[in-house]
């Protein structure tokens, strides 16, 4: 029998996927309603965001909630802060509840990525937003109704057509990855950020109490600032930084 994954496991492959459903769907919206293709500037912003959350708060912890808000904030008047993923049925159970809220934050992060690519590099104002939004949940829409219609595969299928069609290739292929591999590659880059966190607000909060306590202070040795690290890695749960969306 095949072993049930674990929650946290489980809430990294639905962050990353729906990340990757939402995106393409928003994709061959812009293809649909205006013949355009991949806008550029979604992975920089992207990469923006991901910035000022790696970027310890007074209290060392990631500032997601202060990136979520400079993307709702940069979005013109009138146009939809969050994208909710459509849902065939509503959540029944505590584990479907938690995973919707993690799937709502990933679409509404992807949204509104390609929300802000689309006014940077396309000049899009509201209304063509507000356009681009419902066709987005349109398509999102008929990609859950062929799901249930037709199985996962034919569903996946039916996107990367459309998906090649949007870009003008064919080189688009829908990769079949165990999702336990999925999750160990998951979980080595969140590791990896997670590291990077760690050191970084380790080493900030050194600088904020040497300089309190007067510059004769001598600077923290490689042994200290890895105990200090080591430390910080045992008080600050996975979680709070890799559901960072």
């Amino acid at each position: 029998m095949k072993k049930k994954m674990d929650l946290a496991a489980e809430i990294d492959l639905t962050q990353d996927s729906v990340v990757q459903l939402t995106s393409w769907c928003g994709q061959i919206a812009l293809h649909e309603l205006w013949g355009l293709g991949r806008t550029r500037r979604q992975e920089q912003l992207g990469s923006a965001s991901l910035a000022v959350v790696m970027q310890p708060d007074k209290n060392g912890m990631p500032q997601t909630e202060k990136a979520r808000q400079l993307r709702a904030e940069a979005l013109p008047a009138g146009v939809p802060a969050e994208f909710r993923v459509p849902a065939l049925r509503t959540p029944r159970t505590r584990r479907e509840q938690q995973l919707k809220i993690v799937g709502d934050r990933a679409a509404t992060m992807a949204w509104q990525l390609m929300a802000l690519a689309c006014v940077q590099e396309l000049g899009f104002g509201a209304d063509r937003l507000n356009r681009l939004y419902a066709e987005m949940r349109r398509n999102y829409e008929q990609l859950n109704q062929w799901g249930k219609e037709d199985g996962v595969d034919v569903a996946m299928e039916k996107l990367r057509r459309c998906a090649c069609d949007a870009l003008q290739t064919e080189e688009i292929v829908v990769e079949n990855i165990d999702d336990e591999k999925t999750v160990q590659a998951l979980s080595q880059s969140y590791k990896k950020q997670e590291d990077e966190f760690i050191k970084r607000a380790v080493m900030m909060a050194a600088g904020r109490r040497a300089g309190k306590q007067g510059a004769a202070r001598l600077p923290l040795s490689g042994d200290e600032v890895q105990r200090k690290i080591e430390a910080a890695k045992a008080q600050m749960s996975m979680g709070a930084f890799r559901r960072r969306v």
